[in-house]
């Protein structure tokens, strides 16, 4: 037995001899070393792989969105040469030519059931031969249907009581319909919040508040806040004096920065149009909206006094209307908003740009700096002009609406003013 136990330890503590287990011990081991980085190349690879696609596709995406939205530069330069070279020979319907700009699009085309089999044929062979496999959504909004903040620091006095109290308007029209913020904002000072606006844009330093504008942003460590300059973006908005969230959403959607020196009546909203006087409820606003989009009740406002006209109709007291003076313009639209969205799979990019009209708009401001300067006149004079006023059935509000004129041709590409990419 003792022999047995000697032979027996004399096994196990020898050195390994046999040749072929240590290479069988060794193959496996290295074979799991490659296992284990097999998969974690594989892993990484895979990564790697999504990143690139998801790459692609992004890119995809994007250039379906430049592609929306270089369609619509074009459908906007079509619409102004179009309006350039027929408006005055259409005259009361050059509205016939607003579809070219306001229809969306979308690509590939979204074809209606009652479509014949012959023209879907047609346009899905055409969809074949585009060769884009990417999709987009493009929308295109009038920027001057909406009030001009910039506005707030013209040289036209009454350009800028005009837009500040169109401001105020819109907080006071605010707080008549929406009992949340009317509990919130129902004792709020108002005008000093415009007040700090026009302090941001003017070329003094001293607030309309009262005391040195720097004194307000003490919390900002700037010697350029406020930067007495024209708002470059609405986000700006934010950082003027006594700004909140709440007050910014009521703004943002009615104002801009890109405007046309006045309120285009026949492409602005709701909330725009109930801004111009506590006159304009809810109903009138509807019937305005109403009226000038159906060609059988009369269409696109030609005028100031054919606004005039329906706003009596309605119930208005014109002789009271607009007391602010606020410009208001019933001929083409010149500043547009495009929104165009791609789509490649499940990726999404979206393009948002501005276009901005130099040429026509600075007509536009002329025209308002010379009324100004009549009216300044008119005043000194002791009112020698009443014969002229009272040939106008609008009276004094005539001088607030801007004489339409024939649009200057479009001398190339629209001009983008703004570009935004997400």
């Amino acid at each position: 037995m003792k022999k047995v136990r000697q032979s027996l330890r004399q096994r196990l503590l020898a050195p390994i001899t046999n040749t072929r287990g240590v290479a069988m011990m060794m193959a496996l081991f290295v074979m799991m070393i490659l296992t284990f980085l097999a998969t974690e190349v594989a892993f990484r690879t895979g990564i790697e792989n999504n990143i690139a696609v998801q790459g692609i596709s992004r890119l995809r995406a994007y250039y379906a969105a430049k592609a929306g939205l270089e369609l619509s530069l074009f459908r906007i330069l079509l619409y102004k040469k179009a309006m350039a070279s027929f408006g005055e020979q259409l005259g009361e319907n050059k509205s016939m030519l607003d579809p070219i700009w306001q229809f969306p699009f979308v690509w590939p085309p979204v074809l209606p059931e009652e479509l014949s089999g012959v023209d879907k044929s047609q346009i899905q062979s055409a969809v074949k031969e585009s060769k884009m496999d990417a999709s987009y959504a493009v929308t295109i909004e009038s920027e001057g249907g909406k009030i001009d903040i910039n506005d707030l620091g013209s040289d036209s006095e009454a350009l800028v009581k005009a837009t500040k109290d169109q401001i105020l308007q819109i907080f006071q029209v605010e707080v008549e319909n929406n009992e949340n913020f009317s509990e919130k904002y129902g004792t709020f000072n108002f005008e000093d919040l415009v007040n700090h606006m026009i302090d941001w844009v003017d070329e003094n330093s001293e607030s309309l508040v009262g005391g040195d504008e720097r004194n307000y942003y003490q919390d900002v460590r700037s010697e350029f806040i406020p930067p007495n300059a024209p708002f470059k973006t609405l986000n700006e908005l934010h950082m003027v004096a006594e700004m909140t969230d709440d007050l910014y959403q009521v703004l943002a959607r009615q104002v801009t920065v890109y405007g046309s020196k006045g309120v285009n009546v026949n492409y602005s909203d709701k909330h725009v149009l109930k801004s111009l006087d506590v006159q304009m409820t809810d109903e009138v606003v509807t019937k305005v909206i109403e009226r000038r989009n159906s060609p059988q009740e009369g269409g696109p406002f030609r005028n100031y006094d054919d606004f005039l006209d329906f706003l009596g109709s309605q119930g208005v007291r014109t002789d009271s209307f607009n007391p602010a003076g606020i410009p208001l313009t019933f001929d083409a639209e010149l500043n547009f908003r495009i929104k165009s969205v791609g789509q490649y799979g499940r990726v999404t990019r979206e393009i948002e740009v501005v276009t901005y009209d130099f040429d026509n708009i600075k007509e536009r401001y002329i025209d308002i700096l010379t009324k100004a300067e009549e009216e300044k006149k008119g005043d000194g004079d002791g009112g020698s002009d009443t014969k002229d006023k009272g040939d106008d059935k609008s009276g004094d509000k005539g001088k607030t609406a801007t004489t339409a004129k024939k649009l200057n041709a479009p001398k190339g590409r629209p001009t983008v003013v703004y570009w935004y990419e997400n």
